[in-house]
């Protein structure tokens, strides 16, 4: 969600809050009393009461800003989508590099760092602070530690060489952990 979204998305907040608040203490009121008279009753009244243009206008604001508010909600929770290319800037312009393509070669190196693994995803994504990879995985049993730091060091040294981006995290998720392959004597 951009800045500019979370910003209508607050202000029109904090607007309907106060118009409600108002509603409540204007309904308060009357329930205590009912000959107060109430300022505005007869706006009130001309909005509510009758067709007008006043009518219109309003119902179509209300009707926007609600449109807008579940836009805003929805683009909130649903998944950002995923590059489908990297640009990137070289000597002599920019570069564009293939996730799809990415997603293969960090899987190649990933089984080839780790002999016996079968990688079944990989997923890249670029957050605020930089770029994330999310490696699944059938591993051999090792020391996923020690495996997590080389193959963070590993894949931030290529992507630097190839791309010149900087990798700042590797989640690695174990679907299974199987015994290591042996060795032939």
């Amino acid at each position: 969600m951009t800045p500019l979204a979370r910003i209508v998305a607050v202000v029109a907040g904090v607007l309907s809050l106060l118009l409600a608040g108002a509603a409540l203490v204007r309904q308060a009121a009357l329930a205590v009393d009912p000959g107060i008279d109430w300022r505005g009753s007869a706006w009130w009244a001309d909005l509510t009461g009758r067709s007008s243009t006043a009518t219109i206008v309003a119902a179509a604001v209300t009707a926007t800003v609600t449109v807008l508010l579940i836009i805003f909600a929805y683009r909130q929770v649903s998944p950002a989508s995923t590059p489908q290319a990297i640009e990137f800037a070289v000597e002599d312009g920019t570069a564009r590099l293939s996730v799809p393509a990415l997603r293969k070669a960090l899987a190649r190196r990933f089984q080839s760092m780790l002999p016996g693994s079968r990688v079944s995803e990989v997923a890249v994504s670029r957050g605020d602070d930089g770029w994330s990879v999310r490696v699944e995985a059938d591993v051999p049993v090792c020391d996923l530690q020690d495996v997590h730091g080389a193959m963070l060091q590993a894949f931030r040294d290529d992507m630097r060489r190839v791309a010149t981006i900087e990798i700042i995290r590797l989640d690695i998720v174990v679907t299974s952990m199987r015994p290591a392959p042996r060795k032939a004597s």
